[in-house]
């Protein structure tokens, strides 16, 4: 395919608290042995784009370790490739430090030089906050039979999920699909069917180098608001249905939601149904004991499990001592869970240490989180 692919690392709406304060939202461990940038970057090489710019904003070494050169996704290459694209050099101001972006529009200004870089004619933006499967080959097929100047994805709650996120725009449009205004929706639990946008565009890749300057001249720095909106009634912006499945990752609650999402078989389905790459660990299998029970869980490879595991998504390496139950919980990366220990509702980060006899609860719409390193 001739485009460039651009992945904003982070999103403006992310309220991770623990999760996000050592990386950047597009490293968060998902599903067990995956991560969040591993489903966007297996978005794009199924669908035939292997020139793909990451932009980062801050925490984003772990993110730069998991992705290394590209190998895994076929993205180690001569033209094109994988270019992770870090925060540019600046001093910045008191209340502007440098290296933090104002807004979509100053992140891609300042990474435009290594944009003009490729050779490709159309770009395709996402952010990290949305897990979704599209074809993106078809994507841009519809975006240059319909002549729009820009075309933006949007789902709607009855086709993809519950309910509409707050926080995101909602799209206005005419018969023919074309956008004419948006609106931010502040609504929680909106389940009216309407149209919301996944900050997902296509456009070629002169005209976003022309809006980008245009923009960072008047001092606008949000895609949404200041082209999408303010351009509506001059530029031709097309609107684009995404009619499957959707997880949106923008606070612990969504985070914990769509882990548990997944547990699902007809979840998991939809959204692994192309090949998902990540990086590979050559990982011991996963042991069972004797005395062991697993339910509806995901477990990753070089687990040790020997207590009860029930609805829980465990990444690789986790410890499980006899004894201990493990429910409706996201257990990351080496972390060791002692015996006689009782978790639910509980986000383990990475190498954390729960000692014997402990025990931890949180509640669906608020579980306890434990940050990397911790010692319980």
């Amino acid at each position: 395919m001739n485009v460039l692919g651009i992945i904003f690392s982070y999103a403006k709406r992310e309220n991770l608290r623990e999760l996000t304060k050592i990386r950047t939202l597009a490293s968060l461990p998902i599903g067990g042995k995956y991560r969040i940038i591993d489903l966007l970057l297996s978005n794009y090489v199924n669908s035939g784009v292997t020139d793909v710019s990451i932009i980062t904003q801050n925490n984003y070494h772990s993110l730069i370790d998991h992705l290394g050169s590209g190998k895994e996704w076929d993205l180690t290459r001569k033209r094109g490739g994988l270019r992770v694209l870090t925060p540019f050099a600046s001093p910045g101001t008191g209340d502007h430090p440098g290296g933090f972006f104002q807004g979509s529009i100053e992140a891609l200004a300042g990474n435009m030089h290594s944009l003009r870089r490729s050779m490709e004619d159309y770009v395709i933006m996402s952010g990290s906050s949305m897990l979704y499967n599209m074809d993106f080959e078809r994507l841009l097929d519809t975006h240059i039979s319909t002549g729009a100047d820009i075309t933006a994805v949007y789902a709607e709650p009855s086709r993809t999920c519950r309910s509409v996120p707050v926080g995101v725009p909602i799209y206005h449009m005419d018969d023919q699909e074309r956008i004419c205004d948006l609106t931010v929706n502040t609504e929680e639990g909106l389940k009216d069917d309407v149209p919301w946008g996944m900050f997902i565009f296509v456009l070629r890749k002169s005209l976003l180098e022309s809006l980008v300057a245009d923009a960072m001249s008047y001092q606008r720095y949000d895609f949404e608001m200041d082209i999408i909106k303010r351009l509506a009634p001059t530029l031709y912006i097309r609107g684009y249905r995404y009619e499957d499945y959707v997880l949106e990752i923008s606070s612990v609650t969504n985070y914990m939601e769509a882990n548990m999402n997944l547990l699902h078989k007809s979840v998991y389905d939809r959204v692994f149904a192309q090949p998902i790459y990540t990086k590979i660990k050559d990982s011991v299998p996963v042991y069972y004991g004797n005395e062991c029970y697993v339910k509806n869980s995901l477990i990753s490879d070089g687990c040790r499990i020997e207590g009860v595991v029930e609805n829980s998504v465990l990444s690789r390496g986790v410890r499980v001592g006899k004894g201990s139950v493990v429910r409706n919980s996201i257990v990351m990366q080496n972390t060791e869970i002692m015996q006689n220990v009782s978790l639910n509702h509980v986000i383990l980060d990475k190498d954390v240490i729960v000692r014997e006899n402990r025990q931890l609860a949180g509640h669906v719409t608020y579980p306890v989180v434990i940050e990397k390193l911790s010692i319980v």
